[in-house]
């Protein structure tokens, strides 16, 4: 596992952990049953964010740009079915 290294402690950099989902095709306009019908995989993610760059980020009306650098996903993904009786109504 390697450190997230940035520039300086002053961009705020803070980390939360997410699951990510990895579907296949999903229509625009699905309803909810079918959109959960496309889920493929289930995977964790660090989603790291530069809280001090943020503010004047969205001040400028843009989003993100610097604030959001890349994502660390983690090296395994699983299907909802290997999740077992804990993947209950798709959540």
């Amino acid at each position: 596992c390697d450190n997230i290294e940035f520039a300086s402690d002053e961009w705020g950099i803070d980390f939360e952990g997410e699951v990510a989902v990895v579907t296949g095709d999903v229509p625009m306009g699905a309803s909810i049953a079918e959109a959960q019908e496309s889920i493929r995989l289930i995977m964790l993610v660090n989603d790291v964010s530069l809280r001090g760059l943020i503010p004047a980020e969205l001040a400028k009306g843009f989003g993100f740009f610097q604030s959001k650098p890349s994502s660390a996903f983690s090296p395994v993904a699983v299907t909802p079915d290997e999740l077992g009786d804990e993947w209950y109504e798709n959540k």
